[in-house]
């Protein structure tokens, strides 16, 4: 991802509990002094421990609480090392992961760095009866929790409700139950640097918002993004899969009526004038009257002397 954006760190969505709901609801649900946060339990697969990944570029352990402590609950707390991209800001963001088993957090660290998709812990059953994870999420950092109100333990910081934090990408999550919650899709990638239009050049401009690149000219081909409508120099043509491919910048697009237009090289002045000629009679010498300069065109078989 050329972007940062913040994704669902689990495989597999199965929301057990939202955060408006049960043993959540004293979370954020009548609370008179503001301290809120907005959990999520996702139960994963029906069965087993599911793994919670990186969802971002890069994300740092800046707390963890309860490892070998019957009377806390493990938590770890991450923050992200770059701003990322949600579906409602552009800001450093954390997230908290909850009920982990003592033996798949205890080597992780305060400072430790995961990087994008990489297994942070997985699901557990501490302080819980089935396996799940127990997640909250922010703008900013947190590093600890306050009791509201209500009498609940919350996350402390800037909480956000997780589906203003986080993007689903559908090739990464399959959703088999989402709450109810608007999750949003990830978008596709935009790539591509539109250019002026060149007479001097043959061009074309993508007339469609959804037109795939590919890094091969042909369907099965991997999809690098999703390209940026707009006018691109033609650096290669060619046939395959019964479309014609244009290569623009280092990437492939299949074409036909209704996605691009077509913008030929114009010839100049003189290129027509010799063409023309070209076309007619043999000549040997050319003179472009527009310019003055000579072009020494030769035909097949004819021999031409050069003497001082």
């Amino acid at each position: 991802m050329s972007k940062n954006y913040m994704i669902y760190p689990l495989k597999t969505m199965r929301i057990t509990c939202r955060y408006d709901e049960g043993s959540h609801k004293n979370h954020n649900v009548g609370v008179t002094d503001g301290v809120v946060d907005y959990p999520i339990d996702d139960g994963g697969k029906d069965s087993g421990k599911d793994p919670i990944y990186c969802p971002c570029d890069c994300m740092k352990v800046t707390a963890i609480r309860g490892i070998g402590n019957s009377f806390v609950t493990n938590t770890i707390w991450l923050v992200s090392t770059s701003k990322v991209v949600t579906p409602t800001f552009t800001d450093y963001t954390y997230m908290t992961l909850t009920h982990s088993n003592d033996e798949d957090i205890k080597n992780i660290k305060v400072g430790q760095l995961f990087k994008r998709g990489e297994i942070i812990c997985y699901e557990g059953t501490d302080g819980a009866t089935s396996n799940h994870i127990h997640i909250t999420c922010g703008r900013g950092d947190s590093t600890s929790w306050k009791q509201n109100s209500n009498g609940s333990w919350v996350i402390n910081g800037n909480s956000m409700k997780p589906e203003d934090v986080f993007y689903i990408d559908r090739s990464f999550t399959n959703e088999i139950w989402g709450g109810y919650l608007p999750w949003i899709t990830l978008p596709k990638e935009q790539i591509g640097n539109p250019v002026s239009r060149d007479n001097k050049k043959e061009q074309l401009e993508v007339i469609v918002s959804n037109l795939n690149a590919r890094k091969e000219p042909n369907l099965s081909s991997e999809k690098l993004g999703i390209i940026q409508m707009g006018i691109y120099d033609v650096l290669d043509s060619i046939e395959v899969d019964g479309y014609i491919w244009k290569k623009i910048e280092n990437f492939w697009i299949a074409t036909q009526d209704g996605w691009v237009i077509y913008y030929p090289k114009e010839e100049t002045t003189c290129e027509k004038e010799l063409n023309e000629l070209k076309s007619k009679m043999p000549r040997l010498i050319y003179t472009c009257k527009k310019t003055g300069k000579y072009l020494i065109y030769l035909e097949k078989d004819k021999k031409l002397y050069l003497s001082d």
